[in-house]
């Protein structure tokens, strides 16, 4: 029950965005002077370097179920299941002067990743005229270590599109585990590490905070090696997951470059001295 109230409270956080949005977009005066990418702040105004948070929701799921199977009146087959966790991490980012408009920040975190996985076995009896149903779960806890490459295009003065690409590296630290399908599937190793994706429509809701929603998911596993190349084994199948989330970023104004000292001849001096 805990954890529904958690899950409320979460997806109420992610519709109430577009709201927040509207209601601190008038504070936000961008920097028209950046060629490219004005709406996210430039790092010769801001210091390059802050605090950013992220929040969201795990799912997981198989992309291709087991085929159903007959054994003599008896038919087992696997309906589609999808489970929710939760992922929280805090950060520190930063901001790239050369080469930005490839690479705008580059990022690294430390969180907390929940994944529950669950299949369900339906079991179908002609002769008997009866439907057992058995349901698996394996929840796992991990401690996330993520770093990401973060590219930014600016669609407006007040929002951008954010394409990443990362790594994932994960430690097992707790799982409970109800096997009642009689899989033999071992569970993955403690240790898990994925390249994965991002994508994210960003918001500047204040002249130094950014809200980003954003969608990941596993591109490729390096460890462990597993049935299909981005999913881990459970049960009878393989299992996908994907993060829906919100990342907050804080930005603290900080001075330009030093102006140039003129000397009593009229001379500037480098950097002011």
């Amino acid at each position: 029950m805990k954890n529904k109230h958690l899950y409320s409270v979460l997806f109420i956080g992610l519709l109430l965005i577009p709201q927040l949005v509207s209601a601190q977009r008038k504070g936000y005066k961008p920097d028209r002077n950046q060629k490219s990418n004005y709406a996210y702040p430039s790092p010769n105004n801001f210091h390059q370097g802050g605090w950013l948070f992220d929040a969201g929701l795990t799912g997981t799921f198989g992309l291709s179920k087991p085929e159903s199977q007959i054994i003599g009146d008896t038919t087992l087959s696997y309906p589609f299941q999808i489970r929710p966790g939760i992922a929280l991490g805090v950060g520190r980012y930063y901001n790239l002067k050369k080469g930005r408009n490839i690479i705008r920040y580059i990022d690294a975190s430390l969180g907390y990743k929940m994944l529950w996985n669950a299949e369900k076995q339906t079991i179908e009896s002609s002769s008997l005229f009866n439907t057992t149903n058995n349901t698996s779960d394996n929840v796992a806890h991990y401690v996330n270590l993520n770093f990401n490459l973060n590219n930014v295009i600016s669609l407006s003065s007040y929002s951008f599109i954010q394409n990443t690409i990362g790594i994932n590296a994960d430690y097992r630290f707790s799982e409970s585990v109800a096997n009642n399908t009689r899989s033999t599937t071992p569970s993955p190793p403690t240790f898990v590490a994925q390249f994965h994706y991002k994508l994210a429509f960003g918001f500047m809701v204040d002249t130094d905070i950014a809200i980003i929603p954003y969608l990941e998911v596993p591109l490729f596993n390096i460890t462990p090696t597993q049935s299909q190349f981005s999913q881990l084994d459970y049960f009878h199948q393989s299992y996908q997951t994907v993060i829906i989330g919100v990342r907050v970023m804080l930005f603290k104004f900080g001075q330009k470059d030093c102006p140039k000292a003129i000397n009593t001849d009229g001379k500037a001096k480098n950097n002011g001295y």
